[in-house]
């Protein structure tokens, strides 16, 4: 996991002085000259009184305003005796090394997912916890404040801890959520047959690896005195804090913490925050709340010993599943205004991130102009292994069943805005001919038939969740097939003036999505280009006064935030406005086969059992196979493998190869006739094995094309063959 962590070089940390009213509040910000001396742009009484502390100078993004005193004590920023100069200058002396040493500002993303388990439909179902709220804290360091711990406390401590270790020490007492028990990987488990509803991961990196090692501590803190007891607490801190989870008195000493960041999960339960630290892993602790009741309700908080993330891995998953029954499983936010977004074809692809424009091009291996019209860049990124060129480009078809989702406006339905209703028409064949001319707004459009489509709300019930559907039709109006526009809430009226539910626990399971239209490609008239239109009608089914302004996209740089929709993808209809978009259905699976070898360009040297005897290791071994698609919508993977007593080790490399269906992957080069070919001799197919071996060949072929959920699966097919080769 790659840690984000950006360090400043020692020679280039600048430093910064602050000085701070004996209430506490900052007074200003000083500037340092000739390398020891502060100037402050504030009066001389009022310095005189304050008190002045020296770190390295914060990094863009961190507030001022929290840098408290407790907060620069606790972290050793250098507090100078008040003696200035006949400037007004506050002169300080050589900054300790020890302080030095712990003030690098680095930064740390802490990110995860909360999850929740409950019963819905009288079966438990884990599912996201939307919209929680995530405190994220940062403890302090126990090296920090080691040396102000009573004396009497500390030898009281020592004496429990030779009480337990190396004996395992009992489960603590639990608070409310149940935390789960912390099991260290080195030696003996502390914590047994204990159980837990939320996952988390504390481990920090040291660990004690046996018994032994742990008798070994018990000898040195029975024999050192109260100053090297302390280093040894500061020292090995991560394999003491299990037990110190169970020594409340001291809590109070041992555990301080700074909230450093306060954010929302979003519609998938994750979570993200970037914060400046010192030293070089924070150790982190977190607690939620969720919007229940009017107000933000405690949900999620272990106590700090026994839930904090020492050493976190910057940039690892924290992961938390709850278990709490008033947390719904609801997502989403609420569109403003009276207007809609075309949020995502199938579950991922957005508008935005299919090819719209008939012209463009791309190249291929083996094609110049790859057409790339209709198709979308949807899980592109880690194909580079087949090809370079074909790694964010908009190279993937459309296949399967495909819902639209959207989300309308909290406007909405409106006065004259009712029904919606989605249309399409084929206006190029497969090979992108020309079937219907695009500038001709209105000819061949045709209604989509989607079929029943429902809203999914839900109701609580005691302890459990439960689903109910919102029709939304179709209907028939003025002749016409339409949908109706869903309420803001199931507790509002609809445009029948009824609500979907009286009950008033009742939400949308997706505040922020809805199925408007589910396209099945193989009930299409035959593959090729398609345009589909999203037209909004009135209440008698007739086309109804928007304009362009109306239809909104996903946001690129903010999936769950929206923009208004390129022109690329509004047509006017007289005057109003209709939403387009284009889209390249192919049904076709990518065909593949494995040729027999051949010796020399003679096919029929090999036997129908598929041995091959050769005469000279500089006879040339052919291999062929076939992996095709008329569009170029293929990916093959071609392996050759040679006969080994451990299927783990020494993998035969020499025959691979993985490519785009378009054009030659190196060793092989696509002939006209789409058969892909190369030679190697005797020698090399025997290196390492005297004089026979025998090989297996593998041959898979995949689509390139997704449902705008899922890719990398469709129309996927292996096949096999096998050879040897010996002396005649």
């Amino acid at each position: 996991m790659a840690k984000h962590h950006e360090t400043q070089p020692e020679n280039q940390q600048p430093l910064a002085a602050f000085a701070f009213r004996r209430d506490g509040s900052l007074l200003c910000k000083g500037k340092i000259e000739d390398g020891n001396t502060v100037y402050f742009d504030a009066d001389s009484r009022s310095l005189r009184h304050s008190r002045v502390f020296i770190l390295p100078e914060p990094e863009t993004g961190i507030p001022l305003t929290s840098l408290s005193i407790e907060r620069l004590e606790r972290r050793q920023a250098f507090e100078p005796r008040l003696r200035f100069n006949e400037n007004g200058g506050l002169i300080f002396e050589r900054i300790p090394e020890r302080i030095r040493e712990i003030w690098w500002w680095r930064r740390c993303c802490i990110r995860g997912r909360i999850t929740n388990r409950a019963s819905v439909e009288g079966q438990l179902e884990t599912y996201p916890a939307c919209n929680a709220i995530v405190h994220i804290c940062e403890v302090d360091r126990i090296r920090w404040w080691i040396d102000r711990i009573d004396s009497d406390l500390l030898e009281r401590l020592r004496g429990d801890l030779l009480e337990r270790i190396p004996i395992p020490i009992p489960e603590p007492p639990r608070p409310l959520p149940d935390p789960p028990p912390f099991r260290p990987e080195f030696g003996l488990e502390l914590l047994q047959n204990a159980s837990s509803n939320i996952s988390v991961n504390r481990m920090p990196q040291a660990a004690l690896e046996s018994p032994a090692q742990l008798q070994l501590l018990h000898q040195q803190i029975q024999r050192v005195d109260a100053v090297q007891f302390r280093n040894i607490l500061a020292d090995h801190f991560a394999h003491f804090f299990p037990y110190f989870c169970t020594f409340p008195y001291l809590w109070p000493w041992l555990y301080r913490c700074d909230e450093v960041a306060v954010v929302e999960t979003d519609q998938n339960g994750r979570f993200e925050a970037c914060i400046w630290h010192q030293g070089d892993q924070p150790d982190v602790y977190v607690w939620l709340e969720y919007p229940l009741d009017g107000g933000n309700v405690t949900v999620h908080r272990p106590r700090v010993p026994c839930a904090t993330y020492w050493d976190y891995d910057c940039g690892e998953d924290i992961n938390i599943q709850l278990s709490d029954s008033r947390i719904p499983p609801v997502c989403g936010g609420i569109l403003e205004g009276t207007s809609v977004a075309i949020r995502s074809i199938g579950t991922h692809v957005s508008p935005l991130h299919i090819d719209q424009r008939l012209t463009n091009t791309i190249t291929l291996p083996g094609d110049g102009n790859f057409r790339t019209v209709g198709l979308t860049s949807y899980a592109t990124q880690g194909l580079g292994s087949y090809s370079p060129q074909l790694t964010n480009q908009f190279v993937r078809p459309f296949t399967g069943n495909i819902p639209i989702y959207a989300q309308f406006g909290e406007g909405l339905p409106a006065t004259n805005i009712h029904y919606f209703q989605v249309q399409y028409r084929r206006t190029h064949n497969a090979g992108l001919l020309t079937l219907i001319n695009p500038s001709d707004l209105n000819s061949g459009w045709k209604t989509l038939e989607s079929g029943a489509l429902n809203r999914r709300y839900v109701l609580q019930d005691g302890l459990d969740f439960k689903y109910e559907y919102y029709n939304l039709g179709p209907f028939e109006v003025n002749g016409a097939r339409v949908y109706r526009i869903p309420p803001l809430d199931p507790k509002l009226p609809g445009i029948d003036g009824q609500p979907a539910s009286s009950d008033p626990t009742a939400r949308w399971s997706r505040y922020d999505s809805v199925a408007i239209a589910r396209i099945n490609t193989n009930l299409l008239e035959e593959d090729g280009l398609y345009e589909f239109r999203v037209r909004f009608l009135d209440q008698n089914g007739d086309l109804a006064n928007v304009n362009p302004y109306f239809f909104r996209v996903p946001d690129p740089e903010d999936v769950n935030a929206t923009m208004a929709a390129p022109n690329l993808y509004i047509r006017q209809i007289g005057a109003d406005a209709v939403f387009q978009f284009r889209m390249r259905v192919d049904n076709l699976r990518p065909a593949l086969g494995i040729f027999g070898v051949s010796l020399d360009g003679d096919f029929s040297a090999m036997t129908d059992c598929g041995f091959l005897a050769y005469q000279s290791v500089s006879q040339q071994v052919g291999l062929s196979f076939r992996a095709s698609h008329p569009r170029g919508f293929g990916l093959f993977n071609f392996n050759v493998e040679r006969g080994r007593r451990n299927s783990l080790f020494n993998h035969f490399t020499l025959g691979d190869a993985r490519g785009v269906v378009t054009g030659s992957k190196a060793p092989y080069t696509l002939g006209p006739d789409g058969i892909y070919r190369a030679s190697f001799s005797i020698a090399a197919l025997l290196a390492g094995c005297g004089d026979k071996a025998a090989f297996s060949e593998s041959l898979t072929a995949v689509g390139l094309h997704t449902d705008g959920t899922h890719a990398g699966n469709f129309y996927r097919n292996t096949v096999s063959n096998a050879f040897a080769i010996a002396p005649q």
